[in-house]
């Protein structure tokens, strides 16, 4: 059996591998809605403003390990906004399809088809309007889990859906680059949910500029739903990285500090 002294230096010898290896660059937009009262505020280092809808979305417990606060959605008329080309920094000059988007969030859903918008599935995340229509997160009436990617005009590059998100908390990502396509995955599964290759000759939209919304789409979609940690790259993260997002590390500093908590947990069993 190892001493105590060894096996504590071996296991943060693991950790630190581990985490400072799989986190890399930090998200472009960072809500972590878990604030509990006043407006959302994004921790990436863009600190991009959000607004929330006039009828906005309230704080609610979240009452999950990873989740202790977020914003409930009414399915009808709440959001939160985030317009970053007012902002003077659009996701754009830095989202290039060829290099890749992912999106994450935490999802509760409480019930499909709220909006009466006649279409089967509502946004988690969406980007898009009037011709400038880019990328969602989506959930679809049959709780199944989606995301898409669009060209300008807004006929699909890459659109899967799959699995069930069900109606408890789940972490949801979306992967996308104009090699491999969308893939979706649940909690951070090493296999995705649902995947899809991009559509020959269709050329997926970069320069559009309208806003970043949480639980709306610009005509008229929305979801009900609470949601917590929204983190959007201008990359493809890895499995590691997606792991280590749905535990609440998103970025190095984060890392070095759940670290620290480790190893002060680490310290008591010496």
């Amino acid at each position: 059996m190892l001493q105590k002294p060894i096996a504590v230096f071996i296991l943060l010898s693991l950790l630190t591998t581990v985490t400072f290896a799989a986190v890399k660059s930090g998200p472009f937009l960072h809500l972590p809605l878990d604030e509990g009262s006043g407006t959302p505020k994004d921790l990436s280092d863009n600190q991009f403003k959000a607004e929330m809808s006039k009828a906005a979305p309230k704080w609610v417990d979240g009452g999950h390990p990873q989740v202790k606060k977020a914003l409930e959605f009414d399915g009808t008329s709440n959001f939160v906004k985030i317009d970053m080309e007012g902002q003077g920094k659009d996701i754009d000059s830095h989202y290039h399809p060829a290099k890749g988007l992912s999106i994450c969030a935490w999802v509760k859903v409480i019930k499909t088809g709220t909006d009466k918008h006649g279409q089967t599935r509502q946004p988690i995340v969406m980007k898009g309007a009037g011709g400038q229509w880019e990328f969602a997160l989506l959930v679809y009436d049959d709780l199944s889990a989606g995301m898409s990617v669009w060209t300008c005009p807004g006929s699909g590059v890459s659109e899967p859906s799959g699995g069930k998100i069900g109606t408890g908390w789940h972490f949801q990502c979306g992967t996308f680059n104009t090699t491999e396509g969308v893939k979706v995955y649940l909690d951070a599964a090493k296999t995705p949910v649902a995947e899809a290759e991009p559509k020959a000759d269709a050329i997926p939209c970069e320069t559009g500029k309208r806003p970043v919304f949480i639980g709306h789409r610009e005509d008229g979609q929305f979801l009900n739903a609470a949601i917590a940690q929204v983190m959007i790259w201008d990359r493809i993260i890895s499995l590691d990285e997606m792991g280590m997002a749905m535990e609440g590390i998103s970025t190095a500093v984060e890392a070095e500090e759940k670290l620290a908590t480790a190893w002060s947990r680490i310290k008591v069993l010496r």
